[in-house]
């Protein structure tokens, strides 16, 4: 806990992202109107005590509207980056510790992958089908698990000869058993690391196909079409385009505060160094 604390990095962005998933989790408690309520008579209303954020054209309360949206962005993130980093854990730690022909098939799949442009196949697809945000999540996920395999694969390629896993085939251990109990939890370093990156990279994404009106769907309320709504009253009300741009950033700053804070802590010789 004193490694945790004394790192700047790590507290700022662990404080971020916890006053964000609280505001998220709460939304029901902490929103004094309701997200799709429509009003028009306190249509485009600036920020006031009444409405903390302003409304948008149709009288909604910007504040309620973001704090559900909240739980949107989030949710996207976690599930999105929970599928990436289980197929790239089952992929990477095949190839880690059979390796021979199975590692080289597996890593030639992963360099297939990556050639593909991940935002216009992630488009094709939600066009494909359909926009939701099941879609969004399971597509994000499988197009964002090339990088999570390699780093396990590495971490099992330094590990799987070392002697508590030859200890650990002297008794009879199973290679499931390997992998599972002994390898992957010394691996898994790097990979929360990657995934603590990769929510902030799926929030950027669902943000960005929901702006284009291929994310989360009206009336349902996420920071992306919220910013698009706004397109049509830049002008005239820039708290609708500026509180969920903040949000946007706010967010993906913290989980990339967390992340970084997460890599020195697992890689002491570089917190010393600095």
């Amino acid at each position: 806990m004193r490694r945790y604390t004394k790192n700047k990095l790590f507290v700022s962005g662990a404080v971020i992202v916890g006053v964000m998933i609280v505001l998220a989790v709460f939304a029901p408690f902490v929103a004094r109107y309701d997200p799709s309520g429509i009003d028009l008579e306190d249509a485009l209303m600036g920020p006031s005590r009444e409405h903390l954020l302003g409304t948008d054209s149709l009288g909604r309360d910007l504040f309620s509207r973001m704090l559900f949206g909240a739980r949107i962005s989030l949710s996207v993130g976690f599930v999105a980056v929970g599928i990436a980093v289980l197929i790239g854990m089952i992929f990477g730690s095949m190839a880690g510790y059979y390796g021979g022909w199975i590692d080289n098939v597996i890593s030639r799949f992963i360099d297939i992958m990556l050639c593909f442009p991940t935002f216009f196949l992630i488009l094709s697809t939600i066009a494909v089908l359909g926009p939701s945000i099941w879609n969004i999540m399971i597509v994000i996920g499988v197009t964002s698990w090339m990088g999570v395999a390699r780093l396990i694969r590495a971490e099992i390629l330094s590990l799987k000869e070392r002697e508590f896993i030859e200890a650990a085939r002297a008794i009879g251990a199973g290679d499931l058993r390997i992998i599972a109990r002994h390898l992957i939890p010394n691996g898994i370093g790097p990979v929360l690391v990657s995934a603590t990156l990769g929510v902030a990279g799926a929030i950027l994404l669902e943000s960005g196909l929901s702006f284009l009106g291929l994310g989360v769907q009206p009336p349902t309320p996420s920071w992306g079409n919220i910013l698009t709504e706004a397109k049509s009253t830049l002008g005239i009300a820039w708290w609708i385009t500026v509180f969920p741009g903040l949000a946007i950033l706010i967010t993906v700053l913290g989980y990339n505060l967390l992340g970084e804070g997460l890599r020195e802590f697992f890689n002491p010789q570089r917190e010393e160094k600095r």
